[in-house]
Parts: C-alpha cells; structure tokens; sequence
C-alpha cells in the first residue's frame, strides 16, 4: 500500500477503515483519474509536444497508482466478508485491474520522451487508447465496488 493511501487510511479510522470512508476515498481517487485525464485530453489535442507533458503524464501515473492501491485494499477488506456473486465481481475487478496495470506499463514503457517527441500523433492515439481503457475501469469500479462498499456500509462494516 503506498504512503499516501495509507495516511488516507489511517486519518479514517483507528481500527481500519469502514467501508463508509473505503467507499468516499474510492470517489476522490476516481474524481482525480479522471481530472488528470481530462488535463492529459487537451495535451494530446496539441499540435506538438511540450514541456506540460512529463509532468502531466507522472501526475496521472500517480492518481493510478493511487486508486490502484485503495482497489486492492477495498478488494482485501471485502474478501472475506462477501461470497458467491459478490465475491465473482471482485475477483473480476481484480483481474482487470492487473491487464489494466500491465497494458499501463507496457504503454509508459514504449512512449519515452524520445518516442513521444519522435511520433507525437502516434502517441496521441495511443494516450487515448488507454485513457479509454483507464475510463472504462473506473466505469467497471462503480458498476462493481461502489455497491458492494455501499451495501457493506449499510450493515456498519
């Protein structure tokens, strides 16, 4: 768990969080997702290039890494308190979340500086190629985790 979902976590509860607080810590970090994608949307609208570029590309890396590591605790913390259907869609989310996780790597890995500077329309579509599948699970996330937090939640977990 990084740094920061951890102080997160800590500031929400002495013994762990509830689900009340999983589930708004969830909405900030996809609220946050999708403004750095928004920011990263008009970058990629651009003619060219320009020095924006690194630091709005490490920021949405970093909202991703933060909404990846609050996904895997709300999965970690629901594990055993769901069964059948319930227990399906989290290891469904899970399992998108790790191709999510490895079609990110692969895209930062192959789009240096260089590369982005060298192919600036190539990377464009490639950028909103996994912004999509970015927005797409965050989608899958609401569809999937906001209910299960929200029902936990009901029954004071």
């Amino acid at each position: 768990m990084s740094a920061v979902i951890r102080r997160e976590v800590d500031r929400a509860g002495a013994n762990g969080p509830d689900c009340s607080s999983l589930l708004n810590l969830l909405k900030g970090a996809h609220d946050q997702i999708l403004r750095e994608m928004s920011t990263m949307d008009a970058i990629a609208g651009a003619a060219a290039p320009d020095q924006s570029i690194a630091a709005a590309r490490w920021r949405l890396s970093l909202a991703s890494l933060r909404r990846r590591s609050l996904a895997a605790q709300i999965i970690d913390s629901l594990w055993m308190r769901v069964e059948g259907e319930e227990l399906e869609q989290l290891k469904q989310v899970r399992a998108a979340d790790q191709q999510l996780q490895s079609r990110s790597a692969t895209h930062v890995l192959k789009w240096s500086a260089k590369a982005i500077c060298d192919d600036w329309p190539g990377y464009c579509e490639a950028s909103r190629g996994i912004r999509a599948q970015m927005d797409a699970h965050i989608s899958l996330e609401q569809a999937k985790l906001v209910p299960l937090l929200e029902g936990a939640a009901r029954r004071g977990l």
